[in-house]
């Protein structure tokens, strides 16, 4: 029986040593952190619509289709060049806009965010004010209770944001 225990135990700390290794990044609580609007969310249209006419669209992928009573929500993946797109489309409300998660690697989408690609990280952590302060590489995230924004850097300047979005 004490040998069950121990290489119960054993197998719980691997798993939570793998864990933490896989999810290793620090998080930081923000509460106004939100994939669209606040002052750290993206800039999209309002009507999701108007999200096909921001860019050329180089592909798309649907991942799940969910049949509810009388409308569909259909999840899918908006490739532009340089931003990656996920949204919730409802087919009973068109223009409503549901963002998944967003990808943003191309400064031409810096118009959408309040960090700029290729900007410095010291501009990017100024932008996120003293919850930055000591984060000098950005390597944490930061998150509200629904949404997250991690960020990718090298050089001292910023390559990638991602946002993470509550959609239901």
């Amino acid at each position: 029986m004490a040998i069950h225990l121990m290489r119960f135990a054993i197998a719980a700390l691997l798993a939570s040593t793998v864990s933490v290794c896989a999810f290793g990044q620090e998080s930081v609580y923000m509460e106004d952190i939100r994939c669209v609007g606040g002052p750290f969310g993206m800039k999209l249209p309002k009507d999701a619509r108007k999200l096909l006419s921001m860019a050329r669209l180089v592909s798309e992928a649907v991942d799940e289709v969910e049949r509810w009573d009388g409308y569909t929500a259909t999840r899918k993946t908006l490739y532009f060049d340089g931003l990656e797109l996920g949204v919730v489309e409802l087919s009973n409300d068109p223009a409503r806009l549901m963002v998944t998660h967003a990808d943003i690697t191309n400064a031409k989408w810096n118009h959408l965010l309040p960090f700029k690609i290729r900007q410095p990280v010291s501009v990017a952590r100024a932008v996120l004010g003293g919850f930055a302060k000591d984060d000098a590489r950005l390597s944490r995230s930061y998150a509200s209770e629904s949404d997250s924004l991690q960020f990718r850097t090298s050089g001292g300047r910023l390559f990638g944001v991602s946002y993470s979005c509550y959609s239901g």
